[in-house]
């Protein structure tokens, strides 16, 4: 039990010291966006190239990671649809936002951070996997299935809300590092000394800057208001995914054991940062941000139950 809270403890740590520094007001508010803008389009980019680039393209890929991350990704958004617009019959879009929170986790800032802790070196093709699944498949598909449900009594088809999602899937940097890195990697290209030590020192510096900010962005995300359904989404997203996702591996042809161990852990971590304000979107921001932070607190307890139940 030790070992797990060694691994899980110093991500919260940081965690908390993001949010004491915006809430003592050690650090203005209004930083935290300009860094994570810097995890986002230098740091991670950076991390994702510099690895992807030395590796080959047999070692990029691993279909049964990408199978059993969008399997039970995409049986989870589902069964989340069911239950919130059929079982407790919410409101259209608040349904559509809950079963977006079940299934779309904080990779970058989050998810990336906890793989270097359980594994202690860069994790970079897990982390490239997952978001390539994400960003091809589960975003636009949550984000399509949300578009829909508010502008259903406008005469919308689901058809028509994809049309637009491609666009915003090509002008997101991770996913033009990992094309950019598997690309190079293609090429046999080898990087000059320089450039591949300034890729190096920036990567080094995502996992860290991410937590800080996730920290700095929970402040002044108040718990009020719908509890219940707050606790549907947690609950959703941190045991239903990863248990659906361990559902996947175990029925799928064996893999890897350290991307087995990734792919189940990515799909554990607490919704993505921005979730407030897609959720401010479609007039739920409040809720959003409440859920974002009840996530995000209770994920020590069920990272730490599923280290210490795999490992």
């Amino acid at each position: 039990m030790l070992a797990v809270i060694a691994i899980t403890a110093p991500i919260f740590i940081l965690i908390a010291l993001g949010y004491g520094a915006v809430r003592f007001r050690l650090m203005p508010a209004e930083a935290v966006p300009g860094m994570g803008r810097f995890v986002l389009y230098f740091a991670m980019p950076a991390l994702i190239f510099h690895t992807l680039s030395g590796l080959s393209v047999g070692q990029v890929i691993e279909p049964g990671y990408m199978l059993a991350y969008a399997g039970g990704s995409l049986l989870l958004l589902i069964l989340g649809l069911i239950l919130t617009l059929k079982v407790l019959n919410n409101e259209a879009v608040l349904g559509a936002l809950k079963s977006m929170g079940m299934v779309v986790p904080n990779s970058a800032f989050f998810g990336y951070p906890v793989l270097l802790q359980v594994f202690g070196e860069p994790p970079a093709r897990a982390f490239a996997l997952a978001l390539l699944v994400e960003n091809l498949l589960i975003i636009p598909l949550a984000l399509a299935v949300l578009e829909f449900n508010a502008h259903r009594g406008q005469g919308g088809s689901f058809g028509k809300a994809l049309l637009g999602l491609p666009a915003r899937v090509l002008r997101n940097p991770l996913v033009l590092a990992i094309a950019a890195g598997i690309l190079a990697s293609a090429l046999n290209l080898a990087l000059p000394q320089a450039m591949a030590t300034s890729l190096e020192l920036l990567g080094r510096a995502s996992a860290a800057v991410a937590l800080f900010v996730i920290g700095g962005s929970l402040v002044g995300s108040p718990v009020r208001g719908n509890l219940a359904g707050m606790g549907t989404v947690m609950v959703g997203k941190l045991v239903a995914h990863p248990l659906l996702v361990a559902l996947m591996v175990w029925w799928l042809p064996p893999f890897d054991p350290q991307l087995q161990l990734a792919v189940i852990l990515m799909a554990a971590m607490p919704m993505m940062s921005i979730y407030p304000i897609i959720g401010g979107q479609y007039g739920q921001r409040s809720f959003a941000a409440g859920t974002l932070l009840l996530t995000t607190a209770a994920a020590f307890v069920s990272l730490s139950v599923i280290l210490l139940l795999v490992r």
